[in-house]
């Protein structure tokens, strides 16, 4: 009676530690997936991860800055979470913003003074922002031209009565900086950086 009783909770004992076995193994498993999903997340371009539209962030500097004009934006990952920067100019002012691009929340804003050459500039800098294309599809026309990759930055600015989206492209350890035509989509030029 003694041995079968032995028998019967060596047995059950063996089935517990089985099923400890088996839950240890199912949960490395899930260790390792995560880490695996971390580290492909962390080369998704900034707009993946970019809740608020190129339109809020816009609207968010205009509440800000009432009456000031943007004269550029710029979208990029600054310690693992997107960031807008938007500067604009309104009267003798210069004024810049920044944003959380996940959330809208204000990050940082100032102003100062221009002085008289940036003041005559600064009619020539504003940005017309009707029907400018996308961040999300500037990066999408931007790793298109390159074969891939992802994009870590972009900016959106003007230069010659030319505005464009300049975007960063990262390909393993080379990156290309193309411009796109903000209102085309075309590309306008590339540029490798060693």
């Amino acid at each position: 009676m003694m041995n079968k009783r032995y028998g019967i909770g060596l047995a059950l004992l063996s089935v517990a530690l089985l099923a400890g076995c088996g839950t240890r193994q199912s949960s490395q498993g899930k260790t390792t997936s995560q880490s695996t999903s971390t580290q492909s997340s962390s080369t998704k371009s900034v707009t993946a991860t970019t809740k608020v539209s190129l339109t809020a962030a816009i609207k968010k500097f205009q509440q800000q800055f009432p009456n000031a004009s943007v004269t550029s934006i710029e979208l990029e990952d600054q310690l693992g979470r997107p960031v807008y920067t938007l500067e604009g100019v309104g009267g003798t002012q210069e004024h810049e913003l920044q944003l959380n691009g996940r959330t809208g929340k204000v990050i940082s804003k100032k102003s100062e003074m221009l002085d008289q050459d940036d003041q005559a500039d600064a009619e020539r800098d504003r940005l017309n922002l009707n029907k400018v294309i996308s961040p999300s599809k500037a990066v999408a026309i931007a790793v298109h031209d390159r074969n891939g990759g992802y994009a870590s930055e972009l900016k959106l600015d003007k230069d010659n009565d030319t505005t464009y989206w300049e975007v960063q492209v990262h390909q393993g350890k080379q990156q290309v900086d193309v411009k796109i035509d903000a209102y085309e989509g075309s590309i306008l030029e590339t540029e490798h950086d060693d």
